[in-house]
């Protein structure tokens, strides 16, 4: 298995899920917004780990990236605890629901979801500039 081409392609679809999660958010719809930018952290997570030749289909992949640790340097440890801790800030979004009257967005408001957006995206500049830096 070639783990730069596997991590390629994990950095592409997060790409693709980042830029899914604005035009949510652009649209008002916070509750997809929500899940998109949890995708972005598991595409993230999936990429740094298929580097270094790891490959797991579970979910929670932020979790998994403890295996990592001893072979990455201070710039990937400081990427994989806010990995980590924006999984864990995020899952719960997806699975809380308020009442079943409400629409799901209720459970994620305007504010934080824009500032969780702003938040990924400079997460994925961080992942972009390991994934470089991995290359040169």
């Amino acid at each position: 298995m070639n783990n730069s081409a596997l991590a390629s392609e994990f950095m592409t679809r997060a790409f693709r899920s980042l830029n899914n999660a604005k035009t949510s958010y652009e649209e008002g719809d916070l509750t997809d917004a929500i899940s998109y930018l949890y995708s972005v952290v598991e595409l993230l997570s999936a990429a740094l780990l298929g580097l270094y030749g790891f490959y797991t289909p579970c979910e929670h992949k932020a979790q998994m990236l403890n295996v990592i640790v001893s072979k990455v340097n201070e710039k990937e440890i400081a990427l994989i605890r806010k990995l980590q801790l924006l999984e864990q800030r995020l899952y719960p979004t997806l699975l809380v629901d308020e009442s079943s009257l409400k629409e799901g967005s209720v459970v994620a408001r305007n504010v934080e979801t824009k500032n969780l957006v702003k938040e990924v995206e400079d997460l994925f500049e961080l992942a972009n500039k390991v994934f470089d830096e991995f290359h040169s």
